[in-house]
């Protein structure tokens, strides 16, 4: 099930709950236009939130292209080489992916802050436009079913809001995109380079004409080389296959991974704030 598809699927059900939920005086739905807009700030979460899955999609489909281009340019001019070993490096500079990521996180971020809205009504007293109030609340000891939840979850939206804070406000994330072709005895393969990103919000990165031009080598990627040789008749060792693979270096993480990982920790908070307002059954919760 995709990211969205479950998400709807926990709404469609907490919404079929709201359409019997009591209208009354002294409850917490005064009139149905309460409801509907209790209804509205969760579809602009779950709106928000497909804007990021938007995001990851158009990150995934640059990949796929990448790739593709790949294989394109992958080797007649190499092979015309008699040459044991040869390798041709392509790298370039990416910004389309760190405008497509600044997008999500601003997306996600805002996603989260819609659904701490959504649940203000349960909890009168308390100005909720942003999940940072809820943070804050859960910092100075806070606790309840819906605080409870946000606590569980606390480490992550730290993340999420610094890392976003970061990118948007405070530097830009220089990102490249790039793949090398090997010829080695014959063999020719081509290993495209994971495009990274800092996995923690970034510190001070220089980003001048000089570091550019410094760039030789793929930066904030490990490598792992592997041949398989056969010794021949005249006693001489010969390359019959090889392999390269490339990966993200420690405090680095594949810019396709990073948005997974924070799209999954955001359908778990969303999940658990639903399940613990069904529980409380539109009821105002004593948060005093």
């Amino acid at each position: 099930m995709s990211f969205d598809a479950k998400i709807f699927e926990v709404l469609n059900e907490y919404f079929k709950k709201l359409d019997s939920a009591p209208i009354s005086s002294t409850g917490m739905f005064t009139s149905e236009s309460d409801k509907e807009r209790y209804e509205t700030l969760f579809i602009y979460a779950f709106r928000k939130y497909r804007a990021a899955i938007y995001h990851y999609e158009n990150v995934k489909g640059f990949i796929k292209a990448d790739k593709a281009n790949a294989q394109k340019l992958l080797s007649p001019e190499l092979e015309k080489h008699q040459a044991s070993k040869m390798v041709m490096r392509i790298s370039k500079t990416a910004d389309h992916y760190v405008y497509e990521l600044s997008a999500f996180l601003e997306a996600l971020k805002s996603s989260a802050d819609f659904l701490a809205t959504a649940c203000s009504p349960h909890l009168p007293g308390i100005e909720l436009d942003s999940i940072k109030t809820f943070i804050k609340l859960v910092k100075r000891g806070r606790s309840g079913p819906i605080f409870n939840e946000v606590r569980k979850n606390i480490e992550w939206l730290e993340k999420l809001r610094s890392y976003r804070h970061h990118v948007v406000h405070r530097r830009i994330i220089s990102t490249s995109s790039g793949h090398e072709t090997h010829l080695v005895r014959g063999l020719t393969k081509t290993v495209q380079h994971p495009v990274i990103i800092p996995e923690s919000p970034p510190s001070y990165i220089p980003d001048t004409r000089r570091q550019r031009m410094m760039e030789d080598e793929p930066s904030g990627l490990d490598s792992s080389w592997t041949e398989v040789r056969v010794r021949t008749a005249d006693e001489k060792e010969e390359v019959v296959d090889f392999s390269l693979k490339y990966s993200p270096s420690s405090d680095y993480i594949a810019i396709e991974d990073f948005m997974k990982s924070h799209l999954a920790s955001y359908e778990e908070l969303f999940t658990q704030i639903i399940q613990v307002l069904t529980e409380l059954d539109f009821k105002i919760y004593d948060h005093r």
